[in-house]
């Protein structure tokens, strides 16, 4: 008799008064901040990782509008960081600000330059629109042919020729991006946001030690095609 009964409450509630969607965010909404004071009172050096999807980093504050499990606490990048001004010694993105629009990639990284300290660090990764103008202009080159093969064996599919316009459409579209930057692009919006000493580094590298090898997006697309796809920047406060 209950079963039933439960199946019928669920049915109201979901159809009705809310959605499972909401209901996940509001429980890790109501936690977050539980997530924020532990983590500001147990690290003296204080860290943060925007988009950390299943990617967490230890000693890390991982934050992510759809956390995939407990440690990660809940944040929308493109609003106010629940955060209090200048106590960021680091803030690192992976393979996330491409997700937000351009004005929410603004708005994201003037909220990472309140939040670090003077002298604090950014490092942005993301995908390199210069990638796809060398996939188009260089289609015979072996590591563009591999990156090509890759994209649409893996998210296009069987049959589909191994044309530049099937693997550029799939990055566009098939992963909810919204604004591809180039170099010239992403230094500008770090600079207009405060950041200075603004600079391109490879993957997995940096002169500080606290941002090397902290780049995770190879574990998807292999070691190679990130190094093609992928753009990282740091910037100074």
């Amino acid at each position: 008799m209950l079963e039933p009964l439960k199946k019928i409450y669920r049915k109201v509630k979901y159809g009705v008064f809310t959605t499972r969607d909401k209901e996940y965010i509001k429980y890790h909404k109501n936690r977050r901040q539980m997530l924020l004071d532990a983590y500001l009172e147990k690290h003296a050096v204080r860290k943060l990782q925007i988009g950390a999807q299943c990617n967490s980093i230890d000693g890390w504050l991982n934050v992510d509008i759809h956390p995939k499990d407990n440690a990660v606490a809940y944040m929308d990048a493109t609003e106010t960081f629940p955060l209090p001004d200048n106590s960021l010694d680091y803030v690192f993105s992976e393979h996330m600000i491409e997700h937000v629009t351009l004005e929410g990639g603004t708005a994201m990284l003037k909220e990472c330059y309140r939040t670090l300290k003077p002298g604090g660090k950014i490092r942005i990764a993301t995908p390199d629109m210069q990638t796809l103008v060398r996939v188009l202009s260089h289609p015979g080159d072996p590591a563009v042919q591999g990156y090509i093969r890759f994209y649409i064996d893996r998210f296009v599919g069987a049959g589909i020729p191994y044309d530049p316009a099937y693997m550029i459409n799939t990055l566009f579209y098939q992963f909810g991006h919204r604004f591809i930057y180039n170099e010239a692009t992403l230094s500008h919006v770090l600079k207009q946001a405060g950041f200075k000493n603004v600079r391109r580094c490879s993957v997995g590298q940096s002169d500080d030690p606290a941002l090397q090898n902290i780049e995770q997006h190879a574990k998807e697309i292999g070691e190679q095609n990130n190094a093609l796809e992928t753009m990282v920047m740091e910037g100074t406060k």
